[in-house]
């Protein structure tokens, strides 16, 4: 890594880019620190710090532009192939931030590793709630299958239960035990009784004379 050897434009509120190089991330107010005593006593080593800046990513480095440069801290760059150990943490109620090992660069004005702790601007988190690309399919409750008529279904007892007999159900034959009284009683001599008594002779009509007088005629 290398401090204060950034080359800026003119207005100082961007990069000249290296050969080859394209920006891929842009991001401000970023806050940046640097702290290179390598976990000694303060003042082993020099310290970096910025409480707001722009950070650019490219495909080559990391840039870091100080919004109020300093005589004494106004840039930092770091190659890609020099970043160790890098994480990017992302907190719940907080901003996020990424922390890494820098390792120095010939002539960069580092002598040895540092390590590096970069926090986004925690206004990322006041946003609103994420909104939906496309709205949510409106909850329909299944219906009740209605069963289908079969060969051995009537459809009228399914729409009617109080009709229990279909057309296809045949009704059963009387049979010649449906009838217990009738079939199981037989008449016989002690129930009729005897037969009534029959006269001994038989009155036979009296046979009127042909040769009566004229004056019987009254008495008939």
């Amino acid at each position: 890594m290398s401090v204060n050897w950034v080359l800026v434009t003119t207005d100082g509120k961007d990069i000249v880019p290296l050969e080859n190089e394209t920006i891929f991330f842009r991001e401000q107010g970023v806050r940046f620190e640097l702290d290179c005593s390598n976990g000694g006593y303060p003042g082993a080593g020099a310290s970096y710090a910025s409480k707001d800046g722009t950070l650019l990513l490219t495909n080559q480095r990391v840039v870091y532009l100080c919004a109020e440069p300093t005589a004494f801290f106004s840039s930092a760059s770091l190659p890609i192939g020099n970043i160790h150990d890098s994480k990017l943490v992302q907190p719940w109620f907080s901003a996020a931030f990424f922390k890494a090992v820098a390792m120095p660069v010939p002539r960069g004005g580092l002598t040895q590793p540092a390590r590096l702790s970069i926090t986004f601007s925690s206004k990322k988190m006041d946003g609103a709630a994420p909104q939906h690309l496309e709205q949510l399919p409106v909850y329909v409750p299944p219906s009740e299958p209605v069963p289908e008529p079969t060969a051995t279904t009537d459809l009228t007892s399914t729409l009617d239960p109080s009709r229990t007999t279909s057309a296809s159900t045949p009704l059963p034959e009387p049979s010649s035990t449906s009838n217990p009284v009738q079939s199981s009683v037989q008449p016989t001599a002690a129930s009729t009784g005897p037969p009534p008594p029959q006269p001994l002779f038989q009155a036979q009509p009296h046979a009127i004379p042909s040769d009566l007088p004229p004056s019987y005629d009254q008495f008939r």
